[in-house]
């Protein structure tokens, strides 16, 4: 390789130089011939001191090698190597949306043009660097958006598009790809069209317009909206109930299905794929991260080239300052020595630093005196500089800012250089290994910064990401520094984590015998767990958070807290289809610890002596209760006739002292308006009357004197057919005035005709069957106030 680029200027000086030393030659020899035509060279020097012939030659001399350095700085002297790369661009991206009258079906939310256009608003963030541009079709397809680096102005767009948009109904999927065709820039091999439509394609020319493009290296992604099952196409606007619906030419209300078969073979044709688009836009969104794993590798595969570096700059600056020196006459140059030397170093140390890279120099000094922020400042300073002037930065130069920023703490700066230094620095593998090392020093610290809040979904986050970093720092050159790194993150971060954390898994059945063990014959229970922080055994759904089980009654979740032991009281509740009006099912729950009432549980209490894994038992079981019917016996023969109706004009009480008179401190209830009662109660043995309201009726059943029946009862053993028959002769019926008692009321809203408080509730009755929770304190809080659902319990999804 030659030494200079433009070497064709080396030949012009040296003609230029031997014309000006033939000039200078003819010049002076004419001047020397005037003067002696004057006087005599003896005379020479005293009438003209400031004449000196040698003084002229090294004037000349001064100003030949001026020339020669300028001619030398303009043959760009060229020695040494530096890597240039290409600044790599972003790729195209076409959305071609489908905007027939179909797309207005509402088997997704709000409808299926109004889910797509808001799915495609919410990733649009993810293609920043890439160039949008957008497609309108239905039965024709036009460009309503050109491709841009706009998406202002594509978002716009985007929500101005409306099923009126396009005159031509029906579904073309060739029309868009078409359009795409013409739509892409020619020079770029990298082009994508993401087609979202409910596939109906009703021409059936998409397939082949699809090979077609694929030929001209268009890859489709197809993404498919709807459901299978279809929907109607109501006509009316959104904020408006569905009242008219598109109908075919015969009156038939059409029904609009997902056609994903179309769609599939689509984008299998071009060697694109196919997704649904889903509730929440997550088809699209690995659509896009798929083609932003495209643009990455695209960048990555930057080759970078070797270029050899301009030395021009030092040749020019000799030469000028040659120029200027022989400019000055003799009187003038002896001045600047004698009088104005300070000026002449001051010049020279200059001169010096413009070679010298203060910035980096400073900045070294900084990190050796320990000051970290002040050394990025520099290096950041010198990068500003090379920016300024239009010259490519080093990419070290971001390396050592990114670092210098890390040990001073400040974690936003040097992500922002490192991350900088990794896609400058494509073609140096040590440099990309010390900055992924770097990054994951940042997240690192990021996931403790997270810990010292109890913020652990965060400092997951964080720790993932750590260890992708260090992970691919260890892949691209064996990083020693960062499989040290690794192996602190694992045993510091996980152990700190863990031991914050205890996963609570259980089950939610019918425990049918009464083991608390789980056995196959016993029913599964779908409800919810929850933590009862305001203590009132009631579900706050504002403010208590809550997991669901899944199908078979299992529930998980992570209780954080920052030490142990620690306690907390879980309340659960099951799905109301679990319920029935003969069946009520309570929770068995253990008793609290001393020094609470252990006949008096209201919730689960659950100590956790560390962290780790617990596994809880939810059994529900059939509560004991007494049932039966009341019915009025007309003929008064003790026997109920088909005729005879129930009966609610009294009330049954628990008779306690054995005098089968309703006292004042027992427990009543009325049956409901059809007589008949379910009354739970605790276990045990009874004994059970009825008070009619009418002083005058007799109770004709049952026939023993005493008119009580004896009961036992248990759990998942009611007492049954407990039945009483009353005779009363009033004419005035005994039901209006119960007739708004369609049901037992509850104790605590009943009153007994001597004023006393019918309280059969669960306080004294059975404290089982209510779950409030007990005052005391707990030694911790959950992390941002919630139970963390483990994934696999969820159910649903908000839509």
């Amino acid at each position: 390789m030659s030494l200079f680029s433009e070497s064709i200027y080396l030949f012009l000086g040296l003609g230029f130089m031997v014309l000006t030393i033939i000039i200078f030659l003819i010049s002076h020899k004419i001047k020397k011939k005037r003067l002696h035509s004057l006087t005599s060279d003896k005379l020479l020097p005293r009438l003209i001191p400031a004449w000196s012939t040698k003084q002229q030659i090294i004037k000349f001399i001064i100003f030949l090698a001026s020339l020669n350095f300028l001619f030398f700085g303009l043959a760009r002297p060229q020695w040494g190597k530096e890597q240039r790369k290409n600044e790599p661009t972003g790729i195209d991206i076409l959305i071609a949306l489908d905007v027939s009258k179909s797309m207005l079906a509402r088997d997704v939310r709000p409808n299926r043009l109004e889910r797509v256009k808001l799915s495609i608003d919410n990733q649009i963030d993810r293609v920043a660097s890439d160039r949008l541009g957008l497609i309108a079709f239905s039965g024709s397809a036009f460009l309503s958006c050109p491709l841009t680096l706009d998406h202002q102005a594509f978002s716009k767009t985007l929500n101005d598009l409306k099923t009126s948009t396009i005159k031509t109904q029906g579904t073309n999927l060739a029309n868009p790809i078409r359009e795409a065709l013409f739509s892409f820039s020619k020079d770029d091999t990298d082009r994508f069209l993401i087609l979202l439509s409910d596939g109906e394609d009703l021409e059936g020319m998409g397939l082949k317009e699809a090979r077609e493009a694929a030929k001209k290296g268009i890859k489709i992604y197809t993404i498919g909206i709807g459901s299978k099952t279809g929907a109607r196409i109501p006509l009316d606007p959104l904020d408006k109930k569905p009242n008219n619906f598109l109908k075919s030419p015969n009156g038939q209300t059409i029904i609009s299905q997902l056609d994903d078969s179309s769609l599939r073979a689509i984008a299998e044709a071009t060697g694109g794929q196919y997704y649904l688009l889903g509730p929440t836009g997550e088809g699209l969104a690995k659509v896009l991260q798929i083609l932003q794993k495209i643009g990455q590798q695209k960048k990555r595969e930057q080759l970078s080239t070797e270029l050899p570096i301009e030395r021009y700059q030092l040749f020019l600056i000799i030469g000028f300052f040659l120029l200027c020196t022989e400019m000055l006459t003799a009187k003038t140059k002896k001045n600047i020595l004698l009088h104005n030397h300070p000026i002449i170093l001051m010049f020279l140390l200059f001169s010096f630093g413009c070679f010298k890279q203060d910035n980096i120099k400073n900045a070294e000094q900084a990190i050796e005196s320990g000051k970290y922020s002040l050394a990025g400042d520099f290096f950041s300073a010198e990068i500003n500089s090379s920016q300024s002037l239009d010259k490519e930065v080093d990419p070290k130069l971001f390396l050592n800012a990114g670092l210098a920023y890390l040990e001073a703490g400040q974690l936003e700066k040097s992500e922002e250089y490192l991350d900088r230094a990794l896609d400058d620095g494509l073609s140096d593998p040590p440099l990309q290994s010390k900055s992924l090392n770097g990054l994951g020093n940042i997240y690192y610290q990021y996931a403790n910064q997270f810990l010292d809040k109890r913020d652990v979904k965060n400092a997951r986050l964080a720790w993932e990401k750590a260890r992708e970093f260090y992970l691919s720092s260890t892949t691209i050159d064996k990083n020693e520094k960062a499989k040290k790194n690794l192996q602190s993150l694992d045993t510091q971060l996980k152990t700190r984590i863990d031991s914050m954390i205890t996963r609570i898994n259980g089950k939610i059945w019918r425990d049918l015998d009464g083991d608390g063990k789980f056995q196959k014959k016993e029913p599964l229970l779908e409800g919810v767990v929850f933590w009862d922080k305001d203590q009132n055994g009631e579900h706050n759904k504002s403010n208590e958070p809550a997991v669901r089980t899944d199908k078979k009654g299992n529930f998980a979740f992570e209780w954080i807290s920052d030490q142990y032991p620690t306690s907390i009281r879980l309340g659960s509740k099951i799905q109301d289809f679990n319920v029935s009006k003969d069946i009520h099912l309570v929770p068995i729950l253990p008793p609290p610890p001393p020094p609470e009432n252990p006949q008096n549980v209201k919730n689960y209490y659950l100590e956790i002596r560390e962290a780790g894994n617990l596994s809880i038992r939810m059994p529900f079981r059939s509560a004991p209760s007494l049932q039966g019917t009341v019915w009025k016996d007309e003929n008064g023969d003790g026997e109920r006739n088909s005729e005879e109706k129930g009966y609610n004009g009294g009330k049954l009480f628990l008779d306690q002292n054995g005098n089968f008179v309703r006292d004042e401190n027992e427990t009543s209830f009325e049956p409901s308006a059809d007589g008949s009662f379910n009354y739970p109660v605790k276990p045990g043995q009874y004994s059970l009357c009825v008070e009619p309201t009418n002083p005058d009726a007799n109770i004709t059943f049952p026939i023993e004197t005493r008119k009580a029946h004896l009961a036992w009862t248990g759990f998942e053993s009611p007492s049954i057919e407990l039945d009483f028959g009353i005779q009363d002769n009033q004419k005035d019926d005994s039901n209006s005035s119960n007739s708004s008692n369609n049901k037992p009321s509850p104790p605590e809203e009943q009153d007994n005709e001597t004023g006393e408080r019918n309280d059969p509730s669960n306080e004294e009755v059975n404290a089982l069957y209510e779950r409030l929770l007990q005052e005391t304190e707990s030694k911790s809080e959950p992390l941002d106030q919630k139970i963390q659902a483990i994934q696999n319990t969820p159910l649903g999804r908000d839509y």
